[in-house]
């Protein structure tokens, strides 16, 4: 196992609510924006890797990729396993508030 994927697993166990994230990424600081709206910003562990050299982003995403199953930014994590992306985040909120803070509410998020 490679010292990022051991960070990475670190990471995960360390926050119940873990985001992978880039500042470069649109879908990153549209759930940014989501979570800084609905209150819980301060609940997830936002972990960007935006400033990283590109191979260091690359060997991030290959680690969450190995763990979770997903590279995608922005990556959501809760209680240790993959929740979604900023697609789960749209579909909710498409589906309305009630649905997209209920889901978080099972969740604990909210």
């Amino acid at each position: 196992m490679s010292d990022v994927t051991s960070a990475a697993r670190a990471l995960i166990a360390e926050h119940r609510f873990f985001q992978l994230s880039a500042n470069w990424c649109p879908d990153c600081v549209y759930a940014n924006a989501l979570w800084e709206r609905l209150g819980v910003k301060d609940k997830i562990h936002v972990f960007d890797i935006g400033d990283m050299p590109k191979p260091e982003q690359e060997s991030w995403r290959g680690a969450f990729l190995e763990i979770v199953g997903s590279r995608n930014l922005p990556t959501i994590v809760i209680d240790g396993k993959f929740w979604g992306t900023e697609t789960r985040l749209h579909e909710l909120e498409n589906k309305g508030d009630d649905a997209l803070k209920g889901e978080l509410k099972l969740a604990g998020l909210l």
